[in-house]
């Protein structure tokens, strides 16, 4: 049996410190089953790999059309009766999900990225020069969630005028997963989501017209083989549309995070600030702490399609398993010094912050890359960044799932 503990950090309403919870799970009950959410959630390394690396025992489930995202039936008349359904062909399990993900996958490989560097270069750039004579900024707003976006846009072919409504709509399709919203917030978020699906359909119709070099315009236009047939179609207007918007929210929304959450970082550890100022070449390493520490998405969910038992734990066919990504990146077994950032850690890399399996997320190297650019591009031109006192409680988005600060507030020195 697993061990019956008071934790439930899948309740937006409970406010649980997360990293010590963590910890009690992974000495206490690795396995530990939440009644409250009729789920088993994992929270070592080993197990989480376990579980990630057998895609055809552990499913997706059903967790690619979205449903049970409302409880409403208002929020679902809306998508019957305006839009599409909320599906999400990327999450689907194969062989559909690698028959969608190779249409993108060439648009988001390390090489396709690096050639993107210089556009990342010159919009981190732009945002910076809007507020850095002032010597004060809000952070988030004003850099972290604008970067990510203005760069998935430019990749799929969004003009950037439309970058507000963009964020607008990537918002309302994300916050669903905070879990418990209420009837009027549902409604919100499934009218939100309609207008982007109307927006993506528009889109596409020009791009099928007059195609140019995006990601839109090729995915359109691809030659799709269906994996069960294994014949030629036209893909439907609902899977271009729910390939579509997942690239735009997931281009943005968790790297957003992730900048934030590496400014934070970089505030809270100022002999970390120290070394990367004296040496450059520290970036990438900060850069991969950060992810481990702060992982944007701290865990989803899985599908057992047997029996089968893990540390004594039986989980039956059909039970659903959260694998905390967050939690795996502070197992000490795996990462000693869990709770530190460290530099010199010579297996960053290994954390769970993309996921692993055939469902590593698409975006990896885009995100690493504008992360590695924004810290480049802050070092240059600003120096002695600080908190602006009294204004800063790190107070973090409310939800289950994703880590997100609502605003950071710094002072810094501009470079000559």
């Amino acid at each position: 049996m697993a061990k019956e503990l008071d934790i439930n950090f899948l309740d937006p309403q409970e406010k649980v410190d997360w990293f010590s919870s963590y910890t009690t799970l992974q000495e206490e009950a690795p396995v530990y089953y939440m009644p409250s959410i009729d789920m088993y959630v994992l929270t070592r390394y080993e197990d989480l790999k376990f579980v990630l690396s057998d895609s055809k025992r552990f499913t997706v489930g059903t967790s690619a059309t979205g449903a049970s995202l409302y409880k409403s039936e208002a929020a679902h008349k809306i998508y019957k009766e305006k839009g599409w359904t909320r599906y999400q062909p990327l999450s689907e399990n194969d062989p559909k999900h690698w028959s969608y993900r190779n249409l993108i996958d060439p648009f988001m490989t390390p090489a396709a990225v690096a050639k993107r560097e210089p556009f990342i270069r010159e919009t981190a750039n732009q945002l910076i020069d809007q507020w850095i004579d002032k010597g004060e900024v809000e952070f988030v707003k004003n850099y972290a969630e604008l970067l990510p976006m203005m760069v998935i846009a430019e990749i799929m072919g969004f003009p950037r005028m439309d970058i507000p409504q963009l964020q607008r709509w990537s918002f309302a399709w994300a916050l669903p997963y905070t879990r418990g919203l209420s009837e009027e917030q549902e409604i919100f978020c499934a009218t939100n989501h309609v207008e982007m699906q109307r927006y993506i359909y528009d889109t596409m119709e020009e791009k099928r017209k007059n195609p140019t070099d995006d990601l839109i315009s090729n995915v359109v236009h691809a030659d799709y083989i269906d994996p069960f047939t294994n014949e030629k179609r036209d893909l439907t207007d609902e899977e271009l549309i729910g390939i579509f918007d997942n690239c735009l929210v997931g281009g943005n929304e968790t790297t957003a995070f992730a900048i934030s959450s590496g400014l934070a970082l970089l505030l809270k550890n100022p002999e970390v600030y120290k070394a990367i100022e004296s040496d450059r070449s520290k970036i990438r390493r900060f850069v991969e702490e950060t992810l481990r520490l702060e992982a944007p998405a701290q865990g989803l969910q899985r599908v057992a399609e047997e029996d089968v038992e893990i540390h004594g734990v039986k989980i039956p066919k059909g039970a659903t398993i959260h694998v905390r990504y967050g939690a795996a990146n502070r197992d000490p077994n795996q990462f000693p010094c869990p709770h530190m950032l460290d530099l010199e850690r010579k297996n960053a890399m290994k954390h769970m912050a993309f996921s692993q399996g055939e469902h590593f997320c698409p975006g990896a190297a885009l995100s690493r890359l504008e992360q590695k650019c924004t810290w480049e591009i802050m070092f240059d031109r600003l120096e002695n960044i600080r908190e602006v006192p009294g204004k800063n409680d790190y107070a973090q988005l409310p939800g289950a799932l994703f880590r997100a600060l609502r605003e950071l507030h710094v002072q810094f020195d501009k470079k000559a």
